[in-house]
């Protein structure tokens, strides 16, 4: 399984065909509303012209001898019945059914057989039954020619639509284009100019560190002189991600990260922020081992923001905690807080960047911590969701597993 980032020429290319597509598509639907209006109308029409000539022939029938152009007639006397000239076998008329139809008000039937369709109407002219028939085989070719102009046209103007579509497509999402690159350059140059003064921090970290250990401070110093270091490299391997991230190369396909690691990781670091809160920090997993494709950085960013969004909602003396568990062929990693809770209402909006509603601590907030965690969970096909919740709010992070994680032994 890969996670690999999608790149921005991807991103731009599959909006420019799709909106190449979807012009397409609506031209295909316009042409196809055409042509079945255009039948409607053409057959309507051809209908009524028929009709029209039948009654007009059978009105002014004197004899059989000089019907319309591609038209019979059939009369009937009492010394027989008549027809025109060349008028199909198959077509001669019953004398009874002929006599029983033939009335002043016109009757009018279509007749399909192997040598085409014909148009028939039977009435009563000078009180002698008559009936016409007109062969349909000219208005078939004419419908037929039609169709095939219309078919043509369709597909001239679909190919004009598709080739328009890309046009359009491909100067829509220019701004896009521009915006990425904008982007990418923007964090490229912040990334780039933190290195150095992280380089300096991280140096004099150790330095401190060192000195710390010559002269025999107590353990808590020292440990939280070991915690200044390991936050220093924490944040150089951020940068890192983030220039990775600006490369228009792309980045390298993800290495597997355990995510029980990352829970112990991120509680360990969280939890002087969660102490000065007055919030008990836990986590817990009933796995031996989680093991997901991805970034290791990039999955520690995501859940520390979790973890540090539930310390600033949960009251004093609440408890906010880390779980790792596997459902089905996905990794869960949440964290519950026993804060207010967040309502069904607002669950897609505190993923929108620069959400700042509902903050209970005095630090300054942007509403970029979930939407952080929600954009690292997509880039590495899985998913950041609100879980139903009795008290306060868990947001899970769900990613692909990698392989099947057994049950942890103590």
């Amino acid at each position: 399984m890969s996670a690999r980032l999608i790149g921005d020429e991807v991103l731009v290319r599959r909006a420019a065909r799709g909106v190449a597509v979807q012009a397409a598509a609506l031209v295909a639907l316009a042409m196809l509303l055409l042509i079945a209006l255009v039948t409607v109308v053409v057959v309507r029409e051809q209908t009524n012209a028929a009709n029209d000539l039948l009654r007009s022939a059978i009105s002014t029938a004197d004899d059989v001898g000089d019907p319309p152009a591609g038209a019979w007639l059939v009369m009937t006397n009492s010394a027989g019945t008549a027809t025109s000239p060349g008028l199909p076998a198959s077509l001669l008329p019953d004398l009874a059914t002929l006599r029983t139809e033939a009335s002043e008000q016109v009757h009018l039937s279509t007749v399909e057989d192997d040598d085409g369709g014909y148009r028939i109407a039977t009435g009563l002219s000078n009180g002698r039954p008559v009936q016409a028939v007109l062969d349909l085989a000219t208005t078939h070719q004419e419908r037929a020619r039609l169709f095939q102009a219309m078919g043509i046209a369709s597909g001239v103007a679909l190919l004009l639509a598709v080739l328009l579509g890309v046009l359009i497509g491909r100067r829509a999402v220019r701004p896009l284009a521009q915006a990425l690159t904008l982007q990418r350059a923007f964090v490229a140059d912040a990334g780039h100019e933190l290195r150095t003064p992280l380089t300096l921090l991280s140096t004099r970290a150790q330095l401190l560190e060192r000195s710390l250990r010559r002269a025999d401070a107590d353990e808590d110093v020292l440990d939280d002189a070991d915690g200044v270091l390991r936050d220093t490299r924490r944040l150089a391997e951020v940068v890192d991600d983030l220039l990775a991230a600006a490369d228009p190369r792309g980045m390298e396909d993800g290495q597997p990260v355990d995510l029980i690691g990352i829970a112990a990781d991120v509680a360990d670091s969280a939890a002087a922020h969660a102490g000065e809160a007055g919030v008990r920090l836990r986590w817990e997993s009933e796995l031996q081992s989680a093991p997901a494709l991805g970034t290791a950085s990039a999955i520690r960013r995501a859940t520390l923001a979790l973890v540090d969004n539930a310390i600033d909602h949960t009251p004093r003396d609440g408890t906010v905690r880390i779980a790792v568990r596997r459902h089905r062929g996905d990794l869960i990693l949440s964290v519950s807080d026993t804060g207010p809770g967040i309502g069904p209402e607002a669950a897609q909006r505190v993923l929108r960047r620069f959400d700042t509603g509902g903050h209970r601590s005095g630090r300054a907030h942007y509403g970029l911590g979930l939407a952080l965690a929600h954009d690292v969970a997509n880039r590495l096909g899985g998913q950041l969701r609100l879980a139903p919740a009795d008290v306060g709010a868990t947001f899970e992070l769900v990613l692909p597993a990698l392989a099947e994680a057994g049950p942890r032994k103590d």
